[in-house]
Formats: structure tokens, sequence, C-alpha cells
């Protein structure tokens, strides 16, 4: 029972914490990959993520946008699938940055840090839903993001399923809080050898040959944008 009510406190208080996220105009906005539909296009969620960068780039809030996204599997470029999703709606292709080896938040925050090093930038504006910026400017702080102006945007849309997802973040935001205080160069844990495998064996299978998707990046640490 304490456990349960412990659990919804954390969980309220992550949710309001990113609710009170401060928004300020900064050089570059980052959206943060959340999965892809079956034909490829982004899922709801996602797509709500890149509609609030567009607002924001729109408004002259975030001069351009970096995108970090991941491969959902044989053939489903996240990222790519986000860039489509920007130039469609109006994002000229130079204001965007993609990252293809963003499998999950901390290795978004590394390669968003790393170019924003590189690039000598100040500002940044975190992209994504309210529940998950907590989690996400935690992993930038990490990165090296205390150097930097942080702020964060999320989508202006509520689901009955927020409830799972802020209860959900409770664990994950903890595991971060203790993996990274322990430890703030901790590599981020990837998937992409699974991926790798379910192709292989899917080929073996099917006889079609393993998909190589086009401008697939190399390991997680390699700033995609130098690949």
């Amino acid at each position: 029972m304490l456990i349960g009510i412990v659990w919804v406190l954390a969980a309220l208080a992550i949710a309001l914490s990113g609710l009170a996220t401060p928004a300020k105009p900064s050089e570059l906005g980052a959206i943060f990959g959340n999965g892809l539909e079956a034909d490829g296009t982004p899922a709801r969620l996602l797509a709500e993520r890149l509609d609030a960068g567009l607002d924001c780039y729109r408004a002259g809030r975030c001069q351009r946008l970096f995108i970090s996204g991941s491969l959902d599997g044989p053939g489903l470029d996240e990222t790519l699938a986000m860039q489509n999703y920007l130039i469609q709606h109006g994002v000229e292709p130079h204001d965007i940055v993609p990252d293809r080896a963003g499998d999950n938040t901390l290795a978004s925050a590394q390669h968003l840090i790393a170019y924003m090093r590189e690039r000598h930038l100040g500002s940044v504006t975190l992209v994504s839903q309210y529940y998950h910026l907590p989690r996400a400017r935690l992993a930038v702080a990490r990165a090296g993001g205390d150097a930097f102006a942080v702020y964060g945007v999320y989508p202006r849309t509520f689901h009955v399923r927020d409830l799972y997802s802020s209860w959900r973040e409770v664990p994950a935001w903890l595991v971060y809080r203790v993996r990274l205080g322990a430890n703030p160069d901790a590599q981020p844990v990837t998937i992409r050898p699974f991926l790798s495998m379910f192709n292989l064996i899917r080929s073996l299978f099917t006889g079609e040959a393993a998909d190589a998707p086009t401008g697939a990046p190399g390991p997680p640490s390699v700033p995609a944008w130098k690949t």
C-alpha cells in the first residue's frame, strides 16, 4: 500500500515537473523519437512531438531542429520518417540535423550535447511529452548539458494513456538517476545487435536479402551527423 502511494506521488511529481519545464527561444530544438507505424510513418505520439517542434520552429523559437531516432526494425528508419514529416510540413532541409543513432533517451542526449559542443551552441529546447521531459533533461544534464541553457516544450495534447506513461516513468527516471549519478559517462544500451540478428534470421527463412537501410550509421557512440 505504502509503495503504491509513493509511486503515485512520484509519478505526479514527474508529470508536474515536466509541465513546469521553462520554454524560451533557443538556437536548437531537439525532438526525441518515439516509434513508427507499420507503414513507416510517425506513430501518434511521435507525430505530436514533431508538431510541437514545428510550432517552435515556425515561431522562430527554435532556429534548427535536431531529430534523434533509431531503426525500429527492418526498413523502418525512424529519423528518416521524422525528417520527411518535417520537410513535408515546411521545414527547410538545411535546418534539420538528423541523428540516426538515437536508440534511447541517453544516446540521444549524448549525441545532442556532442553536436552542440562541436557547433558552439549555447541553448536547446527539448521536445517530448511532458512526462518524458524530466528524464530527458536529466540525461542531457549528465551528458554535459549543465554548461548550456536547456528548455523544453511538449505537445498540448493529453491522453488517458498518459497516466500509465507517467507511472512507467518512475522506475525509468530512477534508473537514470542512479546509473548516471554513479557514472555520468555511462554508455547507452543499444538494441541494434538484436535488430540485426532478427534481420538475419528473417532473411534465412524468407530467402530475402537482409535489409541494410540507406545511411545506417555506425555504433551509437558515434554522432550520426558525422557518419
